[in-house]
């Protein structure tokens, strides 16, 4: 939120409470008691909405970067041996397709990397009878399937977290323009009502749609 909507939504906190605990004033009023209905429902939306536009994406960023480095580091230890093997056998094309080197990887954009990645795996899994005396079994292949799907999984999470928060900031705007017009073209012409017939709640609704600046 901005400095300007953190003090409006402590204004309209104070006029909920004010309105709850005096619920019997108004209550014999339909129309009030369906306005603050609605008012009540946006202030709850409201503070929903902070929340998602409050949460931290950094979590899932670091999740994100955790899994990657696992999928690299077996790529280079997976494409590794499967690279000795190749040399052993004479198989240039099968050397030229499995080996990446760890800098081609990490610089590499997460779809280009995921798919480099993808590559070693099923090369391998080609060659999965021949390369057990090189360190990889068929456990190895399944386990790094399982990590590239994870990655896989996780591309677009750090943008959609983003995108989330753009559009609960775009959200706020919207819930706060529903606020107002409720109590500046309801509310607060419906309590006229009792300016003369009940001075005190009158007043203290009236004290409680200031906003503080603070």
């Amino acid at each position: 939120m901005t400095d300007r909507q953190e003090n409006k939504i402590s204004m309209y906190h104070v006029v909920e409470d004010v309105c709850n605990k005096s619920e019997s004033v108004w209550c014999e009023m339909p129309a009030f008691e369906e306005a603050f209905g609605f008012f009540k429902g946006c202030v709850k939306q409201i503070m929903e909405t902070h929340l998602i536009q409050v949460t931290k994406i950094t979590g899932v960023t670091e999740q994100k970067k955790d899994v990657e480095e696992k999928m690299i580091e077996l790529t280079i230890s997976i494409g590794s041996a499967v690279f000795a093997y190749a040399s052993v056998v004479g198989d240039i094309v099968l050397k030229e397709k499995i080996y990446y080197s760890p800098c081609e990887l990490r610089i590499s954009r997460d779809t280009i990397l995921r798919d480099r990645c993808q590559l070693v795996h099923d090369e391998t899994n080609k060659h999965i009878d021949n390369v057990g005396d090189y360190g990889v079994l068929a456990g190895d292949l399944e386990e790094f399937q399982m990590v590239i799907n994870d990655f896989t999984s996780m591309i677009a999470k750090p943008r959609n977290a983003i995108v989330k928060r753009v559009t609960a900031t775009a959200r706020l705007v919207e819930l706060f323009k529903q606020g107002d017009e409720i109590l500046y073209n309801r509310m607060d012409k419906l309590v006229e009502k009792y300016r003369n017939t009940n001075k005190d709640f009158y007043l203290r609704y009236k004290n409680a749609r200031i906003i503080v600046d603070v």
